[in-house]
């Protein structure tokens, strides 16, 4: 059965609330200057969603929706089933930032229907991310034969906080799953023993890639393929230009955007543009020889969650750009274009502000062409953007 805890009111966002705070300084070094030619707007799809998470979306255009309380809810033809799928894994550990999160198909998802799933588990006292897949049943209200496949190694790693954590799949067949640092194990991120603050590739049945850049380094763990990340909540991948990118919650300021390559140090907590939440110092290094810079960050803080690369051709100018949720930073809620150029760079970003304030955990890729939104929420609900009309 899911395993409770009341959550404590500063961590509904998904990150602690004063993380969420503005951060004296420089602004970002990526300037917020791209502009859209058109006036965006939402249509919402759903309602009804209670914390919604992590969005799959079907062939046929339906979606598969986590809730952080422990469901899994299917959106048929435009609308929310009132029952919640049934069979998904119930060993969930809901605790503050903790439940249900991520969930992606297999690329081969039309022949071989495999879902799979990330949430947390075990208890306050001793906890860690977890994935596991199954099988969608035909009528898509069921997830079949459900068994855990990968489970982040986290000694002792206790209360609530940073699991990541986003699933995406690579050309080759091998996926990445985001994970956090469980804050209060920051230094831990530095060490590739372990799985905190780190992003892993496995194979598609768990198991660590073989060609990963630790497997033949004693002492290391062979999952680890990234390291030096706080809080990885964005995943999105280039297939044409086999580029991986990734973008973490920084602490309070300093989120950032990376682009991923095998076996490289990201820097926290070592080097951080962003300061403790009570205003001191972690670390006066932002820079470090040997690791890597930010492509993007953000200070003030967006909050960041659920990223995608825009391949459709819906809106104008927006093809081959990403896509950004930012749920609740002192820069405010809103979706994040960052403006990429033929060579997947930033060239520049853009805020869009939709809808009264909305916020958003997580922004995937329509069967249509569009781009669809889940909200940061208790109250949640699905959006669809779609082109305002001009009178």
């Amino acid at each position: 059965m899911l395993t409770r805890s009341p959550l404590h009111p500063f961590l509904l966002a998904g990150a602690p609330a004063l993380a969420l705070s503005a951060c004296s300084g420089e602004p970002s070094a990526s300037a917020t200057n791209a502009s859209s030619t058109f006036a965006p707007a939402v249509t919402e799809i759903a309602s009804g969603l209670e914390f919604p998470w992590g969005i799959a979306v079907l062939p046929n255009g339906d979606m598969l929706v986590t809730e952080r309380e422990g469901r899994l809810r299917l959106i048929r033809d435009g609308a929310l089933v009132e029952s919640p799928v049934g069979g998904a894994p119930s060993d969930a550990l809901v605790l503050r930032q903790g439940g249900y999160l991520d969930v992606a198909l297999h690329p081969a998802f039309e022949t071989n229907r495999l879902v799979y799933m990330s949430y947390s588990k075990g208890t306050e006292d001793e906890n860690h991310t977890v994935l596991a897949r199954g099988t969608l049943s035909e009528d898509s209200m069921s997830l079949e034969g459900v068994e855990e496949i990968f489970a982040a190694n986290m000694p002792g790693k206790k209360r609530g906080l940073h699991f990541g954590s986003r699933i995406e799949f690579l050309n080759d067949g091998t996926m990445l799953v985001g994970l956090g640092d469980g804050f209060s194990w920051m230094d831990e991120a530095q060490n590739t023993a372990n799985h905190f603050g780190k992003v892993v590739r496995l194979n598609d049945d768990g198991t660590p890639a073989a060609d990963n850049p630790f497997t033949d380094t004693e002492g290391a763990d062979p999952a680890v393929f990234t390291y030096g990340h706080r809080n990885v909540q964005g995943l999105a991948y280039d297939s044409e230009r086999d580029i991986i990118y990734a973008h973490e919650h920084g602490p309070k300021g300093g989120d950032e955007l990376n682009i991923l390559t095998a076996g490289t140090n990201y820097g926290w907590p070592k080097i951080t543009y962003g300061v403790n939440y009570d205003g001191s110092v972690i670390t006066g290094e932002t820079e470090k020889e040997g690791m890597a810079q930010p492509v993007v960050k953000w200070v003030p803080s967006i909050a960041p969650s659920g990223m995608v690369l825009y391949t459709g051709d819906v809106y104008p100018g927006w093809t081959g750009d990403l896509f950004i949720g930012a749920m609740n930073g002192p820069a405010g809620r809103k979706l994040v274009r960052v403006d990429l150029d033929d060579n997947g760079q930033p060239l520049g970003t853009e805020e869009i502000e939709l809808g009264d304030g909305l916020g958003f955990r997580d922004v995937v890729h329509g069967a249509d062409g569009h781009l669809y939104l889940a909200t940061s929420d208790l109250d949640g609900a699905i959006y669809r953007i779609d082109i305002a009309e001009t009178s």
